[in-house]
C-alpha cells in the first residue's frame, strides 16, 4: 500500500507540475499569435483526444479546454503547415459559392483526384476558412475516424471575417456556416486575404515571435517562480559556521562520537574557523588516510578524539548547520541567472556529439520528474516552487535546441527559408521532424533507463 500511495503521489505531482508549466509555455505561443493577429482555433491542456472538456471564447472564437491525456498541451495556430497543393483559391471559392459541397463534386470541378481535393479542403479547415460537414443521418460524427464527405462555409461577418479574426463584427449581417457566401472579389484576392490571417502568410519577424514566445514564457515563468520561492518563502541554506548540523548514520563521525551542535576547534593542530576550512582539511586527511586529533567544543567544554580513517573511508559524515534564509530580490535573481547559465550550457552540450551521452546519463524522463516533484512537494511549498522553476527554465532552453519538432527546430527552418528565399517543402519538413522525433525517442528511453536505475 505505501508503494501504491507513493506512485499515485508521483503521478499527481508530476502531472500537476508539467501541466502548469506546459500551459505557461503554450500561453506564450497563444498571446504572441493574438498579438500578430493570427487565427488560433484551440488552446488545450493535454494531448489531442476525441474526449475533452472545453468552452469557446465569444471574443476570439478559440476553443479552450483540457483533455484526459495530460502529457503536455498545445496551441493550434492556423496555417503552420506548408502548402502542398494547387487550386486552393479555386477550391475555397467553390465552397463559398455552394455553401456546402462534396469532395467528389469539388474534385470534378477542379479537375483533380478526390485525394487531392480532400488534402486541399483539410488545409483550408486548418486555416479556419471552411469547416467539415457531417451527414448525421448517415451516421457521420465530428469524432468519426472516417473522412468527411463534404465541406461547408464557416460563420462570417459582412466583411467576410471569421469568428477567429480580431476584426470580426457580430453586429453586422452574419453569414451562417453552410450558407452560400458568393465572393465580391476574385478567388485569388480572397485567398490572399485569408492567407494574411494565418501563420504562413505572416512576415518572418511575426512567425519568429510566435515560435520564440513559448520558450520566453517558460523562462519568465521559471524566473518568477524561483524569485518567489527564494525571496518570499525562503530556503534552508547551509551556514559556514564550524558547527555540526547533523551526523550521517553509520559514518566515521558517528563512530568517534560527534553529535549535532558540536563545534570544531582544530584538526591535527590546524585551527578551524569556518565549515569550509573543515571540509578542506578533512578531505586532505582522508585522502592520505592519516590519523589525526580532532578537537571540538560541546556545551562549552573542549574535548578531543583521535580519528583513524581506514583505506575505504571517503567521507567523514557530518553536515553543516542550516538556517532559513529569505533572499533579497537581487540575490534571488543572481541565483536564477547562475542556474539559467548552467542549463544553457547543459543544453548546448546535448547537441555536441562527443558529449551527448554524458549529458543524457545525467538526465531524467517524465518518470524521474514525477518522482522528484513528489519529493519536492513533501518538503514544502517552497521546494515545490523551486523545483517547478528549475523544470520551467529547463523547458525554455531545451525547447530552443535546433532540432525539430522543438521550437528551436522550427525557428531553424524559418531562418533557412529566409536564406533560400522559398518555403521548405512539406516532405522535407516531414523527414526532418521524423528524424527529430526518432532522436528524442532514443533520448527518452535512455533517460527512462536512468530513472529506473535511480528510483526503482
Amino acid at each position: 500500500m505505501p508503494q501504491f500511495v507513493s506512485t499515485l503521489s508521483a503521478i499527481f505531482w508530476g502531472v500537476l507540475v508539467l501541466s502548469i508549466l506546459v500551459t505557461a509555455h503554450e500561453a506564450g505561443h497563444y498571446f504572441a499569435a493574438r498579438f500578430c493577429k493570427t487565427r488560433v482555433t484551440e488552446f488545450f491542456i493535454g494531448m489531442p483526444s476525441r474526449y475533452k472538456w472545453s468552452w469557446c471564447s465569444k471574443k476570439h472564437g478559440t476553443e479552450f479546454g483540457i483533455t484526459p491525456v495530460l502529457l503536455g498541451g498545445y496551441t493550434r495556430i492556423c496555417g503552420m503547415s506548408p502548402l502542398s497543393q494547387v487550386n486552393y483559391a479555386q477550391a475555397l471559392a467553390l465552397v463559398q459559392a455552394h455553401g456546402t459541397i462534396t469532395v467528389q463534386q469539388a474534385a470534378d470541378e477542379l479537375g483533380c483526384s478526390e485525394d487531392d481535393a480532400y488534402s486541399i479542403f483539410e488545409m483550408l479547415v486548418d486555416w479556419a476558412s471552411i469547416e467539415p460537414y457531417y451527414e448525421l443521418e448517415d451516421g457521420q460524427k465530428p469524432d468519426t475516424r472516417f473522412r468527411p464527405t463534404s465541406y461547408k462555409t464557416t460563420l462570417r461577418d459582412a466583411s467576410f471575417n471569421t469568428k477567429f479574426d480580431d476584426s470580426f463584427d457580430e453586429n453586422t449581417c452574419l453569414m451562417q456556416a453552410g450558407s452560400a457566401q458568393p465572393l465580391q472579389q476574385s478567388a485569388e484576392a480572397f485567398f490572399a486575404q485569408e492567407q494574411e490571417k494565418i501563420y504562413i502568410g505572416k512576415k518572418f519577424w511575426a512567425r519568429f515571435l510566435m515560435i520564440f514566445a513559448g520558450p520566453v514564457a517558460s523562462f519568465i515563468t521559471g524566473v518568477l517562480l524561483m524569485v518567489l520561492s527564494l525571496s518570499v518563502l525562503g530556503k534552508d541554506m547551509p551556514t559556514n559556521m564550524p558547527t555540526v548540523g547533523s551526523v550521517v548514520e553509520g559514518s566515521l563521525a558517528q563512530q568517534v562520537g560527534l553529535q549535532a551542535g558540536d563545534t570544531f576547534v582544530t584538526i591535527g593542530g590546524q585551527k578551524i574557523d569556518a565549515f569550509t576550512d573543515f571540509v578542506l582539511v578533512i578531505k586532505e586527511k582522508l585522502d592520505k588516510h592519516e590519523s589525526f586529533e580532532l578537537t571540538y567544543e560541546r556545551d562549552g567544554v573542549s574535548q578531543s578524539v583521535q580519528v583513524v580513517p581506514d583505506q575505504d573511508t571517503k567521507i567523514f559524515g557530518v553536515r553543516a548547520t542550516v538556517e532559513h534564509k529569505h533572499f533579497s530580490i537581487p540575490e534571488a535573481i543572481g541565483v536564477t541567472w547562475n542556474f539559467s547559465v548552467q542549463i544553457a550550457q547543459f543544453a548546448v552540450k546535448l547537441i555536441i556529439p562527443t558529449q551527448t551521452l554524458d549529458v543524457v546519463s545525467q538526465s531524467s524522463s517524465v518518470v524521474g520528474i514525477s518522482v522528484m516533484a513528489s519529493q519536492a512537494a513533501a518538503s514544502g511549498v517552497g521546494d515545490l516552487l523551486l523545483f517547478a522553476a528549475q523544470i520551467s527554465l529547463s523547458l525554455a532552453f531545451m525547447n530552443l535546441l535546433p532540432i525539430p519538432p522543438l521550437d528551436g527546430g522550427k525557428i531553424l527552418i524559418e531562418i533557412v527559408q529566409v536564406i533560400i528565399r522559398k518555403p521548405v517543402s512539406e516532405r522535407a519538413q516531414a523527414y526532418i521532424s521524423f528524424a527529430g522525433v526518432a532522436l528524442f525517442a532514443c533520448l527518452f528511453l535512455l533517460s527512462l533507463k536512468n530513472d529506473i536505475l535511480r528510483f526503482i
